[in-house]
């Protein structure tokens, strides 16, 4: 009879695959509990990819289209809310322009209308150059304490207020008295959601008056030579105020005055606006940073 019988090499065999299985073993068992793991990491990644995918789809929304309907700003309620700024001779948004009346008309529900009412947001703009803000709205306070937040950024261009019409480097001393015409359109939303001024940049007149619809907005002797600026709010039952738009007829009459000149301005701006914010520099357009946080709710 040899050392190991049959029945010996049998259990020698079971031995050796029993040895062999239990690394095998331990190594399914890890695989097993790093599943959770696994399965947790695909899905935070897709849920961070949906998140970022709401993100730039809003953003892109805001900063590129004009909305539905292009001109929502001037009649309410917008069917999808863009912000740039849109071209009636086009017939095309400017992309990355923001308009200040777009941005002074937007509401937290317009935005929240294109996330979808399981995201919370938080929008800021501010100037490149001077970092003023331009514009914040959404709940500021959430960031710091929301797990995953997307932030999105982007450059866009924007003012805080817009020229509507003006008489710029035409008023000139004429040797007599002279008027001059220009006109502005408004309707009845407009002068609910923004207020109307005359800005005049004077250069050397002692006498001047601006009108509106046959209503005084400046009077003579508000115009000094010695005044550069002069600035008054357009009284909201001066101008047109129906439903559909009509045009608001403003005249400047200048009396002769050697050597005169002046720039006559229509500014539209937020409703409220300081009166120390009516001014040019606020109607030129500024590189802003357009900064856009999301999250789930």
């Amino acid at each position: 009879m040899g050392f190991l019988d049959d029945d010996s090499r049998g259990f020698l065999l079971s031995m050796d695959l029993l040895i062999a299985i239990i690394p095998l073993t331990i190594v399914m068992g890890m695989m097993v509990a790093d599943m959770d793991n696994v399965l947790y990491t695909v899905q935070s990644s897709v849920y961070q990819s949906s998140l970022e995918r709401v993100g730039a789809d809003t953003v892109n929304t805001l900063i590129k289209t004009s909305g539905s309907p292009y001109n929502w700003e001037e009649i309410g309620n917008p069917q999808v809310t863009g912000l740039a700024k849109y071209d009636i001779m086009k017939k095309a948004p400017e992309a990355n322009y923001l308009s200040p009346f777009k941005l002074a008309g937007v509401k937290v529900s317009d935005i929240t209308n294109l996330t979808g009412s399981g995201y919370g947001f938080y929008l800021k703009i501010t100037t490149v150059d001077g970092n003023n803000v331009v514009k914040a709205m959404g709940t500021e306070s959430s960031v710091p304490d929301v797990p995953n937040v997307v932030r999105i950024e982007r450059i866009v261009l924007s003012s805080n207020l817009e020229i509507i019409t003006s008489l710029k480097d035409l008023i000139r001393d004429a040797g007599q008295p002279r008027t001059y015409t220009t006109n502005f359109p408004t309707n009845d939303y407009t002068i609910d959601a923004y207020d109307y001024w005359v800005l005049i940049i004077n250069r050397g007149y002692d006498s001047a008056t601006v009108d509106v619809n046959n209503n005084n907005v400046i009077p003579s002797n508000d115009v000094n030579q010695h005044i550069t600026e002069i600035k008054e709010p357009i009284n909201e039952t001066y101008m047109k105020n129906f439903t559909y738009f009509d045009d608001n007829v403003v005249n400047v009459r200048t009396v002769s005055n050697p050597g005169a000149s002046m720039d006559v301005y229509v500014i539209r701006a937020p409703k409220g606006t300081p009166r120390d914010d009516i001014n040019l520099e606020n109607t030129k357009l500024k590189q802003c940073r357009f900064v856009f946080f999301i999250w789930t709710v």
